[in-house]
This record gives structure tokens, C-alpha cells and sequence, in this order.
């Protein structure tokens, strides 16, 4: 399954989880009342129990959303959805928690684990669902906007936050470089080479690279190979690739690589 869309990966769909899922859960819960919810919480006191439970899911989904942003993962859409079920899990730990000590009875707090799961997954389902439909709408939408225009035929990097920084062609590309949390791309622009500095690591923009057919050729080096004048090694068994750009400079090869980039050429 393809890399999950960057519009999951930006900061306000993350505030709309923040924000709506505990909304949706406090309305539904205190509207509708499902699940046998008053028998569990009891009539009394219904509404500051649902009130503060939602002020759990509130919490919980805050964190889980801050590290979903700010921790750089490589995720698909099977292992997007067992993240937003992984969330809802951990609520329903701490829900079950709450229940458990307000409620004062002399009862394992493994037996509110079910009811709260019940309360928790099956009422969060909903909004969860309807935000990432939402999203691959607007993506289509954006999509369906420039369908083969130009744009479309770009390669586009972000930064170590998710964050669009820059868009190329494919063949302006000539290599890209590792430079300690940051990487360096090299790219022509008419008959000039120019460069760009991007925070954003070797592993972040591998997938970008292997989109547009640059190839990895060292641990800190990718190459376009439509751009490699000569692969060539010297005595002690190093190898270099000398691209056609006048000023760019001799790019090592790793030995493991060798082989696959010399039947590219």
C-alpha cells in the first residue's frame, strides 16, 4: 500500500483531531446516551462523568496527535488506521481508569475495560472515519484541480515537519547530499547549478528519490543517473561518478551500490 498522503501529516489536521474528536464524543454521549452509558455512570451524576471523561479523551488524543506530528514516521494506510485504533485503545485505558475510581465500587478494573472500550471505540469510529474521508477528499479535490498539468510532473520534498519546502522537476534534479540533520539538493536551473538546503534526513526523502529516479549510490549520496557522464574507479578500489554539470564535484560509490548503478547506465 502507498505512503500515507502528506495532508495526514500536517499540523492543522491534527488540531481538528484535538478539537473535534472529544466534541463529537461529549454530544453523542450526552445526547444519545448508547451503550447502556447512564446504567454504567449512572443517572445522577451522568453528565459531569461524561463531561470529564471527555476532557480524557481530550488529553489523550492531544498527545497521541503531537507525537504522531513531531516523531518522523513512514507510515501507509493500514498502519494510518492501526495508529487511530491504537488511540482510542489508550483512551479507553485511562476512561476505564476514571470509571473505575469514580465510581467507587469493588470491582476489578479489568471488567470496565469492555464497556469502556465499547464507549470509547465505537462512539470515536465515527469522526475518525469522517475526518480521513474528508482529507482524501480535499486530496482529490487538489488533485482533480491540476490533473496533468504541470505541476503534476514534480517531485516534492518536505521537511523534517511536514512542511512543503520544494518542488522540482525530475531532471533538474543532479544529486542530493547528506549534510548531518540536513540534506543539500543540487538541481539545474537553465544552464546553472543551484542548491537548496532542506532539514530533513537521508531516509525522509528516499521515497521522493526513488519517485523520480534518483538512485542511491553512498550513504550520504543520491544520484539522478540521466545526469552521470562517467562511473569509474580508481586503484584502491574506490569508485566515483562524474555528472554532466561542469561544476559539480566527483560523488563517491559505495561498493554495494556499485553494481546496481553501473546497469542503469
Amino acid at each position: 500500500m502507498s505512503q500515507i498522503s502528506h495532508i495526514f501529516r500536517k499540523m492543522m489536521p491534527q488540531i481538528l483531531h484535538i478539537l473535534v474528536l472529544p466534541l463529537f464524543f461529549f454530544a453523542f454521549m450526552l445526547l444519545y446516551r448508547p451503550f447502556h452509558a447512564d446504567q454504567l455512570l449512572g443517572n445522577d451524576m451522568y453528565g459531569v462523568h461524561v463531561t470529564i471523561i471527555s476532557c480524557i479523551v481530550l488529553l489523550c488524543v492531544a498527545i497521541c496527535r503531537l507525537l504522531y506530528y513531531f516523531i518522523p514516521m513512514y507510515l501507509n494506510y493500514s498502519l494510518y488506521v492501526t495508529w487511530c485504533f491504537g488511540e482510542m485503545t489508550i483512551t479507553t485505558f485511562f476512561v476505564a481508569l476514571y470509571i473505575w475510581l469514580a465510581l467507587g465500587r469493588f470491582l476489578p478494573y479489568y471488567q470496565f475495560l469492555a464497556p469502556s472500550l465499547q464507549m470509547v471505540v465505537l462512539t470515536l469510529v465515527i469522526p475518525y472515519s469522517i475526518l480521513g474521508v474528508s482529507m482524501r477528499l480535499y486530496e482529490y479535490h487538489q488533485r482533480a484541480r491540476n490533473p496533468s498539468g504541470d505541476e503534476s510532473s514534480r517531485v516534492r520534498f518536505y521537511d523534517d515537519r511536514h512542511n512543503l519546502k520544494i518542488s522540482l522537476h525530475p531532471d533538474s534534479l543532479l544529486y542530493i547530499a547528506s549534510e548531518l540533520n540536513y540534506v543539500r539538493m543540487y538541481y539545474k536551473e537553465g544552464d546553472t547549478v543551484k542548491n537548496f538546503l532542506l532539514r530533513a534526513s537521508m531516509k525522509m526523502v528516499e521515497e521522493p528519490c526513488n519517485d523520480c529516479g534518483l538512485v542511491r549510490c553512498h550513504r550520504s549520496y543520491f544520484i539522478n543517473p540521466s545526469h552521470v557522464k562517467l562511473l569509474r574507479k580508481v586503484q584502491n578500489g574506490v569508485s566515483y561518478v562524474e555528472l554532466d554539470s561542469d561544476n559539480s564535484r566527483q560523488i563517491p560509490v559505495s561498493a554495494k551500490y556499485y553494481s546496481v548503478l553501473a546497469q542503469l547506465l
